[in-house]
């Protein structure tokens, strides 16, 4: 589904994911630029190469257009807050309703998960050759996920590799804990769809995780996770027409 960005309500049973491409011309560019904070700005000129200071321009960019259409706010004055581990989340005046974000960006395609009312993570990986893919199953993956995966055809062995990383990884963000967790988590992928099984160090039951595998591009997988199984799940294509 696609809309241009006009101002956006949220139900707090509702998680909506939107879809971008971050190959956006130099003007374009420029003007995300002159919405990041300083600090923004600064990491930007951190990066080695060029590609990744692009992308990380457009896709907090694009992010703080599409928070200031939900908090009617001009995305320049969008203020975010960082949890010990670096998850962002926003810093609220008062009068603002709460909103929880997540993204996540792979090559030129960027996702963004925005909810009320619960926590979310969301994962995107383009699907490339893994060099040592045994050992890091072996490494981070449960036995059952390591046996399941390379039980598979090459052609196939992969997208679930992926899959299961984008669940991990995306849980994982929902509760802001680093990759060194991914062992403690367990999921069963089956016909495209993920359940978590366990999760050792999980702040609620699995059994009350909400985890859903979805294709943003054929060549890429993605997951979202939230801490609440009551939402529904809406997709949305951010439109380049929009200037910031």
């Amino acid at each position: 589904m696609s809309e241009s960005l006009a101002t956006r309500s949220l139900a707090e049973i509702e998680i909506h994911i939107w879809q971008a491409s971050l190959a956006v011309s130099s003007d374009e560019r420029e003007q995300f630029v002159q919405t990041l904070s300083v600090d923004e700005q600064r990491r930007a000129s951190r990066f080695r190469f060029a590609r990744d200071a692009h992308r990380f321009i457009v896709s907090r960019g694009i992010l703080r257009a599409l928070l200031g259409r939900y908090l009617q706010t001009p995305p320049d004055q969008i203020q975010f807050c960082y949890s010990d581990r670096g998850k962002p989340s926003l810093a609220y005046p008062s009068s603002a309703p709460e909103l929880a974000f997540n993204l996540s960006h792979s090559d030129d395609l960027m996702v963004c998960a925005i909810a009320r009312g619960c926590s979310v993570g969301i994962d995107l990986e383009a699907i490339r050759p893994v060099a040592n893919l045994a050992d890091l199953t072996q490494r981070f993956f449960s036995p059952r996920e390591h046996a399941v995966i390379h039980a598979l055809p090459d052609d196939l062995r992969l997208r679930s590799f992926f899959q299961h990383w984008t669940c991990k990884e995306a849980l994982l963000k929902a509760t802001g804990d680093g990759l060194m967790s991914l062992s403690t988590i367990e999921v069963c992928i089956k016909d495209d769809k993920a359940t978590l099984m366990q999760w050792s160090r999980a702040p609620q039951p699995a059994a009350l995780w909400l985890l859903q595998l979805f294709t943003p591009a054929p060549s890429c997988v993605a997951a979202i996770a939230a801490d609440s199984l009551d939402q529904s799940i809406t997709f949305w294509q951010w439109e380049r027409d929009f200037s910031p």
